[in-house]
């Protein structure tokens, strides 16, 4: 059984309010989805939960780590929060949702056979003409082709201070250094997809990367409708 690590939980457990984009796309549907039922597949440190609480008090939440849902459970007393797997969404009838949100490019952590059954999972859940909203990595962008990433280093006049830091530094690139070696070896690059060991959590994880083209190919092969919305990091339309 994995448990999450004391920094990431930390990590997620400090994060609030939603990212630009997610602002963004929420405003665009929040009229349609008033008062309906909503589905949010990792929630985490609840940042997601107070704006979809705004929009629908019908609200349940699911996350695959217990220490994040212990953490909001504690800070959203009260709220149908539960622990569980995205790929399997047993629990739950069709047509269930009226909406089904997927924020922090959670599908991008899994492989490649998982994201099809959540794709799947979703899309059975959902009403006829419910709404999928969630966040993924483009494999056209910039941080998939960045190389090796050094952790940040401030220097500091303060002696004492400093040597915080540097320790600190060493540290983190010792870690990086490990999970690159031993995770690196499984990057895989092709054409329609790739999962490649990122530098999140000092390169402990393998991230899903895909071209906005192929998630569109992608989402319709399961059954949802063609030319998915997409928003840039901005919240523009793109």
């Amino acid at each position: 059984k994995k448990t999450m690590n004391a920094a990431a939980r930390s990590c997620y457990a400090g994060a609030r309010g939603l990212k630009d984009a997610e602002a963004a796309a929420l405003a665009m549907i929040a009229a349609e989805m008033r008062n309906q039922p909503i589905l949010d597949l990792g929630f985490g440190g609840g940042r997601t939960i107070e704006p979809l609480l705004e929009v629908s008090k019908d609200y349940i939440g699911l996350d695959y780590a217990q220490e994040m849902v212990a953490v909001s459970r504690g800070l959203f007393p009260g709220v149908d929060l539960r622990h569980g797997d995205a790929r399997d969404l047993s629990q739950f009838e069709d047509n269930t949702f009226a909406l089904v949100v997927f924020s922090c490019e959670g599908i991008c952590m899994v492989d490649h056979g998982g994201r099809m059954t959540i794709l799947a999972e979703v899309l059975r859940v959902l009403r006829p003409d419910g709404i999928f909203l969630f966040s993924t990595m483009n494999q056209k962008s910039d941080y998939h082709n960045r190389g090796y990433q050094f952790p940040d280093f401030k220097m500091s006049l303060n002696p004492a201070r400093l040597t915080v830091r540097s320790a600190r530094f060493t540290r983190s690139t010792a870690r990086r250094m490990v999970n690159r070696l031993r995770y690196g070896k499984r990057d895989m690059r092709g054409a329609e997809f790739s999962i490649i060991n990122d530098v999140y959590h000092n390169y402990s994880t393998m991230i899903y990367y895909i071209s906005l083209s192929n998630q569109r190919k992608q989402l319709e092969a399961v059954g949802f409708q063609s030319q998915a919305i997409a928003l840039d990091l901005k919240g523009e339309v793109i």
